[in-house]
């Protein structure tokens, strides 16, 4: 009997009996996952389960690849997490499940490069010495406090000079007074003159040492800031230096992910970047790594499935048990030459979602025009598809001025949306939308009851540059974010709320309600932070703003369809 093969957890035999294989791989970067392998994923969940890993646990990426041995027919899979490692905490706890291995060779890497991991090693720590036993931050401060205390005592003794002047002028002005009223003006002369000479004399002297005090500080001062200098000189040396080893180890480290395509051709990951940056993480995703072992092994991948298992780091948004498209910011180049020559299923980001659909006018002037944009439109042009809200305005008004577009919806969002007809109506009401004039009023149905029956989530946000076009929260980087909420109604385990931003970033409404920290419950549909559904159930019902020309307040409301 031949040996089974480490990592490849067959499907019991009736597996695929009620399911039909799928005849092309599936797509990765949106996706509705095969039955078959839905089942196989359902399986990898309950070994999780079994192995105590559950919503309090740590969390990460989790992914099966439904594959077939090119030589038994046998149906089985693959399994992987996100990631060059597990976590500590789950390491003995998941020991029973056969991950597949890292595209990264670790030992032949540490093994070539050690020489160079100590320099860059080396190197960082005699500049933390350096740093420490050089506090720029102190002698800085000390430097400014030596300016202002330069400044403090010039002027102290300027400030002395002067009132010494007005002593000096005083008795200069009596003298001379003396002069014209004495009848021997000669003895008064010669009496006096050695009042004069001294009065010279601590001018002089007070000048002398005014101009010593500066050039006493003048050099104290350059010496404080040559000293600076050198330590900056050397500190921004090291660092270059620095900088040189670690680019030249972190070129070592993606010539050391090699990655298979289905024609056995090996690829690092150095030269599939050619040049590019890597983001953190890349080469450590799920499918690279499945499909590397698939094509190592002479398994055959025919569909994938990935899903979020365990809590979720505070400042993404993650669901347990929810499935997730494969990261295109950091595979898409690893994936681009190990699908090559695998035929895929049809990209659907490319369909134009919008096809038999029309918008209604809500209103219309020669100034501005109002829409209610169905959802799964477009308000403007997107990189595959032409077809928008701002393309049919075009086509309606061909003798429209100005850049039409003064705001936008999400594609997955409905409601209303005003264009302007001419440049100057355009200017403003887009002042309108910047000074936050405009009344916006959206509508939202949650995937739960939440608590309270109003109140305001302030959570800045960020975008997440590994995984666009997802948003993160982030106290430290993100741009404000408030939103003001209240219920409508409760049914069903939902809630119906309306949502009032009061500033207008990416995905606000979307992260607002379903972060942990505010409404802790995702919109209904939501692809993105939440489940999948038939749409999102976000709709942006009123809006009130100053009319560009009459100068008289305006507002339009379209209930939602939810």
């Amino acid at each position: 009997m031949p040996q089974r093969l480490l990592h490849f957890t067959p499907l019991p035999t009736d597996s695929a009996d009620h399911h039909a294989l799928p005849d092309r791989f599936t797509f990765p970067y949106y996706y509705t996952p095969n039955k078959t392998c839905e089942l196989a994923m359902l399986d990898l969940q309950s070994r999780l389960q079994v192995a105590g890993v559950d919503t309090d646990s740590f969390g990460q990426l989790y992914a099966v690849l439904l594959t077939q041995d090119t030589a038994t027919g046998e149906l089985g899979y693959l399994a992987a997490h996100g990631g060059l490692a597990l976590d500590e905490s789950l390491v003995v706890s998941l020991s029973s499940i056969e991950f597949v291995p890292s595209a990264f060779e670790k030992t032949q890497y540490e093994l070539e490069c050690r020489s160079l991991i100590d320099q860059v090693t080396e190197q960082a720590k005699q500049i933390e010495t350096f740093e420490q036993r050089h506090n720029l931050a102190e002698l800085n401060a000390k430097l400014e406090s030596s300016k202002e205390q330069a400044a403090t005592e010039i002027a102290n003794s300027q400030k002395q000079m002067a009132a010494n002047k007005a002593q000096r002028d005083a008795l200069r002005a009596n003298y001379e007074a003396s002069i014209q009223s004495s009848s021997d003006n000669s003895e008064n002369t010669v009496g006096n003159s050695g009042l004069l000479k001294q009065l010279g004399a601590a001018s002089s002297q007070e000048k002398r040492d005014l101009k010593a005090l500066r050039i006493q500080w003048k050099q104290a001062i350059a010496e404080l800031q040559s000293n600076i200098d050198s330590i900056d000189t050397t500190l921004r040396d090291q660092r270059q230096q620095h900088s040189e080893l670690s680019a030249q180890l972190e070129e070592q480290r993606l010539s050391h992910y090699h990655f298979l395509n289905a024609s056995n051709q090996t690829k690092s990951l150095l030269e599939l970047l050619n040049g590019k940056e890597a983001l953190q993480g890349s080469g450590d995703c799920c499918l690279p790594k499945l499909l590397n072992f698939a094509f190592k092994h002479s398994l055959k991948p025919l569909a994938l499935a990935e899903f979020w298992w365990g809590r979720p780091p505070h400042q993404e948004i993650r669901q347990h048990g929810n499935l997730y498209p494969v990261c295109q910011s950091r595979s898409f180049e690893i994936l681009e030459h190990q699908l090559e020559g695998i035929e895929l299923e049809d990209n659907p980001l490319i369909v134009n979602p919008a096809v038999g659909k029309q918008f209604d006018i809500v209103y219309e002037d020669n100034e501005i025009v109002v829409v209610n944009k169905p959802a799964e439109f477009l308000s403007v042009p997107g990189k595959f598809i032409e077809d928008s809200v701002y393309s049919r305005i075009k086509t309606r008004y061909p003798d429209a001025t100005g850049p039409l577009i003064i705001h936008r919806l999400d594609m997955s969002t409905s409601g209303l949306l005003i264009l302007a007809l001419t440049a100057e109506s355009n200017r403003h009401i887009q002042k309108q939308f910047i000074e936050r004039n405009v009344e916006k009023r959206y509508t939202a149905l949650l995937d739960g009851d939440i608590k309270g029956e109003g109140g305001d989530i302030n959570l800045p946000l960020r975008g997440d540059i590994t995984d666009r076009p997802r948003q993160l929260v982030c106290h430290q980087y993100g741009k404000k974010a408030e939103t003001h909420w209240q219920v409508v109604r409760r049914s069903d385990g939902k809630t119906k709320v309306h949502l009032y931003p009061k500033t207008g970033r990416t995905h606000q409404l979307r992260v607002h309600c379903a972060h942990p920290d505010g409404l802790g419950t995702p919109i209904t549909g939501d692809d993105l932070y939440g489940y999948k559904r038939d749409r999102l159930h976000l709709h942006a019902g009123y809006l009130k703003l100053v009319h560009p020309t009459t100068g008289e307040w305006v507002e339009f409301e379209v209930p939602s369809e939810f």
